[in-house]
């Protein structure tokens, strides 16, 4: 199962845009079903996220929440929390799509969930080219829907 809440107006991408990213993932990943939820949201909510729950302060692009221990044979039970915001104003400095990178940190965090880490520059360029991979193969798989 995966649950999206949209509670976002600033990037135009729908439900099953982001259910299908999340499903690419974890096939790429070959982890199973996925049992994810998704919350796309504002800064000011992934900010104060990242604050309480990291001890960060300020937005950031995508926030990655195990509820689970270990994978069971169902997939992995999380959350990803991603913001509109910073993908809007990230997309518009880089030239890109807003939705495609709003994409982007769903997979990022997704990844996360299924064991990736991004603490060097070589585990970060591995896993942003598998996020780019699942997003590609999600959009694709939305398009023939």
């Amino acid at each position: 199962m995966i649950d999206v809440a949209n509670r976002q107006r600033r990037v135009a991408v729908s439900a099953a845009q982001v259910r299908a990213v999340v499903a690419a993932a974890f096939e790429q990943e070959r982890a199973g079903e996925p049992d994810v939820s998704v919350a796309l949201v504002d800064d000011a909510t992934i900010a104060a996220m990242n604050e309480r729950w990291l001890g960060h302060e300020g937005p950031t692009d995508s926030l990655a929440f195990a509820l689970d221990g270990d994978p069971g044979p169902d997939g992995l039970r999380g959350e990803v929390v991603a913001s509109a915001e910073t993908a809007l104003r990230e997309a518009r400095a880089r030239g890109l799509d807003p939705r495609g990178e709003l994409l982007l940190y769903v997979a990022h965090g997704v990844l996360h969930l299924l064991g990736w880490d991004d603490h060097t520059p070589r585990a970060r360029a591995a896993m942003n080219a598998r996020a780019r991979r699942a997003v590609r193969a999600g959009l694709r798989r939305a398009r023939r829907r």
